[in-house]
């Protein structure tokens, strides 16, 4: 069966633990692999600016005795002339023994997985996931601050369009971990996640007012949305917003994502939330926290913490080369793992319906391809980028 990895929900619990696992022994000789996949060849397909994602992928390849051939300036790919990313997956999938794709446009990994031969890795498609950052970030929470179930992790920043925190939102509920997210205005955790969310078996949701930081955010009133056991959601009166005292709580790490203004439909919202900073990690609530961030950052993280011991942001681009080397190791079928049943919402296709979300391949230059399903309560979902669809 071939080996996709499009969404974080592809692999079950004990598949990712798995590939930590493999990692950890990679990780204490980075160079003793040179052995492992001689011959094989990667298709680095970047079709979207990348720096770390892309060269990480690129590193793991040749660490692993495999070369690489890349496609890194979209400018100067055949998709200027016009040419669809079905054909130029196809092309490339003809090439190469496994296919690492990022591209700008939500759903673009799992259309090039419909079509490809070989494996194919997501590595960002547009807003939707980024699941090997997910993996990097699972990995460095549990190499930094031990097993996940135990942990409080804050979602800050951009969480509509920041495509990180949508796969990592979902395997920290998977994990048993609590999520607490604190959006920029308006920039909240989209539908498809949010829902995704609320189908989790024995976990809950609601939105949240913050009102005992106010050294921390400079006012009261922070909305937040908290995702934990049912048994441990705050009670509120009807018609009331719950109120989540965070004043003893110990939060074990804040993930932090950019304004990602690529992506924003019009202007870009006015800045709340204050930088992470020693001021804001003075509060006894974050003091213990470990910083994360799948970078690049413009501003929401100071200079001055770079030098904390707290700030695990290049830490964890380090650790995204160990645990790259398992997943490739996995996806071109030297190691196995008990992939059991997949995790994700399974939708059934329904005709007659179409997609509207403008940033979806499918909408964009794939409309041949466009599929729409029915998820366990009905609702009319895109089986590509996952966004709410229409009758048509």
């Amino acid at each position: 069966m071939k080996r996709d990895f499009v969404t974080i929900d592809d692999l079950p619990d004990a598949a990712l633990s798995n590939l930590m696992d493999l990692a950890d022994r990679i990780r204490t000789n980075l160079r003793g692999h040179a052995a492992d996949l001689p011959g094989y060849l990667m298709g680095s397909l970047f079709l979207e600016p990348s720096t770390r994602t892309r060269l990480s992928f690129e590193a793991s390849m040749l660490r692993l005795g495999g070369r690489v051939i890349t496609s890194s300036d979209p400018a100067t790919s055949s998709a200027v002339k016009g040419e669809t990313l079905a054909d130029t997956v196809r092309i490339v999938d003809s090439y190469v023994d496994v296919t690492v794709l990022r591209h700008p446009s939500a759903g673009a990994a799992r259309l090039a997985a419909s079509l490809a031969r070989g494996p194919v890795i997501n590595a960002g498609d547009g807003s939707h996931e980024h699941p090997s950052q997910t993996l990097c970030d699972l990995y460095t929470l549990r190499s930094e601050r031990g097993p996940i179930a135990a942990q409080t992790v804050v979602l800050y920043g951009d969480l509509r369009y920041g495509r990180t925190v949508h796969s990592l939102a979902r395997a920290l509920v998977r994990f048993g971990a609590r999520v607490i997210a604190i959006a920029e205005g308006g920039l909240n955790l989209p539908e498809f996640v949010v829902e995704d969310l609320a189908s989790r078996p024995g976990y809950g949701m609601c939105m949240v007012q913050i009102n005992d930081l106010e050294d921390v955010f400079r006012r009261r009133g922070v909305e937040a949305m908290l995702v934990a056991p049912q048994t441990e959601l705050p009670t509120a009166k009807a018609g009331e917003i719950a109120e989540l005292s965070m004043r003893t709580k110990k939060v074990h790490a804040i993930y932090v994502t950019r304004l990602q203004k690529e992506r924003l439909r019009g202007d870009a919202p006015s800045a709340t939330l204050p930088i992470l900073d020693h001021r804001f990690l003075k509060s006894p609530t974050f003091s213990d926290s470990i910083v994360l961030h799948p970078l690049p950052r413009v501003g929401e993280i100071a200079r001055e913490l770079d030098s904390d011991p707290r700030a695990a942001y290049f830490r964890q681009a380090a650790l995204g080369v160990p645990i790259r080397m398992a997943l490739l190791l996995w996806s071109c079928g030297m190691v196995d793992l008990d992939v059991g049943h997949p995790h994700g919402t399974r939708l059934v296709p329904c005709r007659g319906a179409e997609c509207v979300n403008p940033g979806c391949i499918t909408v964009k230059e794939a409309p041949d391809f466009a599929e729409v399903g029915r998820d366990a309560q009905g609702r009319l979902r895109c089986l590509f980028c996952e966004e709410r669809a229409s009758i048509s």
